[in-house]
């Protein structure tokens, strides 16, 4: 198993590798030659984490990384559900509604194929509409057509039932790649655009930059009311200046993104896979800035996440405690 790995990844790990040793191994699952890691879409920073943290875990592990174009952090759950890709990204939010089956999207099925390997940012949910179009509150989304993100994002997967935890039926949720629904905002053809992400997020600042824009925060209440409505989801702020024009601080909600594998890696691909990407935290903050928002402790005690056990203990020896009750094979 070991032979495929480069002398380089051997000398990187060998920290590692003694730990990973006394490890439960997944018995009956071979050392893969390859990976396949669904990412999300133009616009979104799965696009750029997933190819960059996928470099330093190809290095690391000797295995061959490549890469597909997915809907984001619903779609890359469902493509390791179906044995069609072995990496992916998802939300705290979402990943809890395929383990429940909860989410419109899941149809009622519960999945239990993927395992988180370790947390790698926050997204905000990002409300925005045109200055002069009268929309100044969550209460004023009723009856309007907003647009959610891509299919199979965390948008479009949570924002219908966050509202609808408010009481707020929109006139229907729109899904389409991030800068298209923007420039529908912009011709009348969306009421708002509400997306997930990690901000700033890159159709929403472009926009900002050449028209002015107005961004809807939550009240204290409504953000008690969301956060209790569901798991995954914590109080964010997007501060002053995160987008051009904007010249006050807004109040809005989050939840966490953490890299996803397929629960039947070999324990100790799955360590490495985490590793590389722990380790290499400062480089991947260059890329996407969120990254470096939050302490990677702090990010991982956000949520109950079902981890892989290889994993688990490649975050223990991190200092990153990852109770029992959340490591499964």
């Amino acid at each position: 198993m070991l032979k495929r790995r480069s002398l380089v990844a051997a000398s990187l790990l060998l920290p590692a590798r003694q730990a990973f040793a006394t490890a439960p191994q997944i018995t009956g699952t071979a050392w893969p030659t390859a990976l396949l890691m669904a990412t999300g879409r133009p616009g979104g920073a799965y696009t750029i984490y997933g190819p960059a943290w996928g470099a330093f875990a190809q290095k690391a592990s000797g295995v061959a990384i490549a890469y597909m174009a997915s809907g984001g952090a619903a779609t890359d759950i469902l493509l390791i559900e179906q044995g069609a890709a072995q990496l992916g990204m998802t939300t705290v939010t979402v990943a809890d509604q395929a383990h429940t089956g909860s989410g419109a999207w899941t149809a009622g099925v519960k999945f239990e194929s993927f395992r988180a390997l370790f947390p790698i940012f926050p997204s905000i949910l990002q409300i925005v509409v045109t200055a002069d179009s009268g929309v100044t509150s969550l209460r004023h989304l009723s009856n309007l057509k907003i647009g959610v993100g891509p299919d199979g994002g965390s948008g479009s997967a949570a924002v219908p039932a966050l509202l609808g935890s408010l009481g707020i039926t929109p006139l229907s949720c729109v899904t389409g790649d991030y800068m298209p629904q923007i420039h529908e905002m912009l011709a009348g053809d969306l009421g708002a655009c509400a997306f997930i992400g990690a901000p700033p997020m890159k159709a929403i600042q472009a926009a900002a930059m050449v028209h002015r824009l107005g961004m809807i925060g939550f009240t204290p209440q409504e953000t008690i009311q969301v956060v209790s409505s569901a798991p995954g989801w914590t109080a964010m702020t997007l501060p002053v200046g995160m987008f051009p024009q904007q010249a006050t601080p807004v109040a809005s909600i989050g939840t966490v993104n953490f890299a996803i594998a397929a629960a039947c890696l070999p324990d100790m691909l799955a360590g490495i896979l985490t590793l590389a990407g722990m380790r290499n935290r400062a480089k991947l903050a260059a890329l996407v800035p969120a990254v470096a928002s939050a302490p990677a402790q702090m990010l991982a005690g956000q949520s109950e996440m079902t981890f892989h056990p290889g994993a688990a203990l490649a975050l223990r020896q991190l200092g990153i405690d990852v109770p029992a009750k959340f490591i499964e094979s």
